[in-house]
């Protein structure tokens, strides 16, 4: 049975426009509040950085650190069950370091055994809304969210991927070259399509109530659309390397990768028709919730915190409703950044922390 996690305590220093403070966060909803541009959203940043080693905001470190500052320290302590563990992150031009309890961990996948998040967000609207990378990468995360393993599994693909376009870049690859990293792409991209299914058909009976919850009808259903054939992970390995082979020719020719799973794409359909294409911006925003939602749902060992930004603007006031109510019955921690705090006044009150923001600074509300 999965875990649920809180972030207790998370400090910031030279992150953003934000003031060098430490914020006490140990409640069920930590609500950020106040006017537009005062730092909400960079908050919920911080802690996006902690749980995940990433902005949802850009990819650029650079742009995170405090003008003026050499480098932006974030850290945090964790609970999960009776242990507290602590998190630190060093943001510099260089890059990203992570620690967990003082130390480095030994690899990523060690860094996220007890810490995970998912983000809501406006630009979280790309996942229904852009092109099939967003709906592969949503479903990667989720993938991630599950079993932080898939990770190594992923970069494996990608960089046999990398290995292949620099030797068909080349001109004149080693035929035999071709034939052992097309065996090797075959074996791994199989996995990952299969891990990739299976955490679609996890997703989908929750995603199913979440969005009926949330959007108040509609039958919405997920789908997966490979060129690869297969039940197992045997025989989508055989259709893979099948294909590698008939399409080598055409591979040669464009100098490219022209076939595999970083080409297929997760399908999300409302009422029969296609969401991408036919969905309003409310009917997007309840199928994206949903989603995000259903993720909670999937059996990982650890429970994700979860980021909600500029909610207040993304839901009319009735989806917003029914989502706390969605939210508080999840029982993991969330972290809302709002204009408009009332939205959670449904909320019993010793469940939610008031933390109004003005100009970087935090100020505490009974």
């Amino acid at each position: 049975m999965a875990e649920t996690t809180r972030l207790i305590q998370v400090t910031a220093r030279g992150f953003r426009n934000l003031a060098d403070e430490t914020l006490d966060v140990d409640a069920p909803f930590v609500v950020l509040h106040g006017d537009n541009a005062q730092g909400k959203t960079n908050w919920l940043e911080a802690v996006y950085n902690l749980a995940t080693l990433k902005s949802f905001r850009t990819r650029s470190v650079r742009e995170q650190i405090r003008w003026g500052d050499a480098a932006a320290v974030l850290s945090g302590t964790l609970r999960r069950g009776e242990v507290l563990r602590h998190y630190r992150v060093a943001l510099t031009p260089e890059g990203r370091k992570g620690t967990v309890d003082g130390s480095a961990p030994g690899s990523l996948v060690d860094y996220f055994r007890d810490i995970r998040a998912l983000v809501f967000a406006p630009e979280s609207l790309e996942t229904v809304k852009g092109g099939p990378d967003a709906r592969r990468r949503f479903l990667d995360r989720a993938a991630f969210t599950l079993r932080p393993q898939f990770l190594v599994l992923a970069r494996e693909h990608r960089k046999l991927l990398d290995q292949k376009a620099r030797l068909l870049r080349d001109g004149r690859p080693d035929p035999l070259w071709l034939d052992t990293l097309d065996a090797q792409l075959a074996v791994a991209g199989a996995r990952l399509v299969q891990r990739r299914r299976e955490v679609l058909q996890a997703l989908q009976a929750p995603f199913q109530v979440h969005h009926q919850a949330i959007a108040g009808g509609g039958e919405a259903v997920l789908g997966y659309r490979t060129a690869l054939s297969g039940d197992d992970e045997t025989g989508v390995a055989a259709s893979y390397a099948a294909l590698l082979a008939e399409r080598r020719d055409e591979a040669l020719r464009r100098g490219m990768n022209v076939v595999g799973p970083q080409r297929d794409e997760m399908t999300v359909h409302i009422d029969g028709r296609l969401a991408r294409t036919f969905g309003s911006q409310g009917q997007v925003r309840s199928v994206v919730l949903a989603l995000t939602l259903a993720v909670l749902d999937l059996p990982a060992p650890v429970r994700p915190l979860l980021l909600l930004d500029d909610l207040s603007s993304e839901l009319d006031r009735l989806r917003t409703g029914r989502l706390v109510e969605r939210l508080r019955a999840c029982g993991v921690q969330v972290f809302v950044s709002t204009t408009d705090p009332s939205l959670v006044d449904v909320l019993p009150s010793e469940d939610v922390l008031r933390l109004r923001v003005s100009d970087g600074r935090i100020s505490p509300e009974s």
